[in-house]
């Protein structure tokens, strides 16, 4: 029996959802199996001995409840599905998108301090450097490239960038939740998205907050995330905007309460990014 951990997506100071999916069918070559049979249904992930198993397309109409499940499954529960409902955007668009992407490389802001894992290749970034040291060489962390640092700081980001290498398929935010740390993040991040890749962005109900504001260059404390957002989904919408359109690497954007997630047109020019100007 081969086990394949996939890691959904961490609560800061929670800890990580991990999905432990059990691969019982010999019949296939591992290639065919990723394939073919990607994730297996919650049932099987919460009982390994079964031999039902649903077919792999079920996590392009049911993943919100398939990840809903599995993270009421987990100890300790993630306030993704508890204080938030996280799981309608997971469930619509990670789960399909790992499907697709089995070996997807993916950067999450907000480590947290108590958390399982899984594989692909997960680059985890956290402020403070005490709870990375706290586990640093243990089997917790084994397997997981780390990296430290204010996720506002322009010099950060860019040493985080070279240090993975950037290109990621999936980077969630779900660190600090100051609008410019948001921001600076986005700003510096996005443009490392694959083709075809996606952003989330957590916790911005919080957005509008004085103690939210504070600002950090070059983001000022004018700045807030969803209305930034907003003028990006006007250029997405409105046909006057047709250049700024044609100029855009957005794809999509969907937002539900307290987030929203952003995808990358297959042809994105990062060159050519009418927001990204100034």
């Amino acid at each position: 029996m081969k086990a394949i951990m996939l890691t959904i997506a961490s609560a800061a100071a929670v800890g990580m959802l991990v999905v432990s999916l059990f691969d019982k069918i010999s019949d296939f070559n591992s290639t065919s199996r990723h394939r073919r049979l990607g994730f297996l249904s919650h049932k099987v992930l919460y009982d390994p001995q079964t031999t039902v198993f649903k077919p792999p397309l079920e996590y392009l109409w049911n993943g919100k409840n398939i990840y809903y499940q599995t993270a009421l499954a987990t100890d300790p529960t993630p306030d993704k599905v508890t204080r938030h409902s996280y799981q309608t955007m997971y469930g619509r668009f990670l789960l399909p998108y790992y499907h697709q992407n089995p070996t997807m490389k993916m950067l999450e802001i907000g480590l947290g301090c108590n958390m399982n894992y899984g594989p692909a290749e997960l680059w985890e970034a956290e402020y403070v450097e005490r709870c990375v040291k706290q586990y640093r060489g243990s089997e917790m962390l084994k397997g997981i490239n780390v990296l430290t640092g204010d996720q506002g700081d322009y010099g950060t980001l860019d040493r985080w960038i070279s240090a993975s290498g950037g290109n990621f398929d999936v980077v969630i935010d779900d660190g600090g939740h100051q609008n410019c740390q948001i921001w600076n993040s986005f700003m510096k991040l996005w443009p490392t998205i694959k083709p075809g890749g996606l952003y989330f962005i957590e916790d911005m109900e919080v957005a509008r907050h004085d103690k939210k504001r504070q600002p950090q260059a070059p983001c000022d404390s004018n700045v807030i995330v969803p209305e930034k957002l907003k003028e990006m989904f006007d250029v997405l919408i409105y046909e006057e905007y047709g250049q700024q359109r044609r100029e855009s690497d957005i794809e999509f954007m969907f937002c539900q309460a307290d987030a929203c997630v952003l995808g990358k047109k297959l042809d994105a020019d990062p060159a050519s990014v009418w927001w990204n100007k100034s």
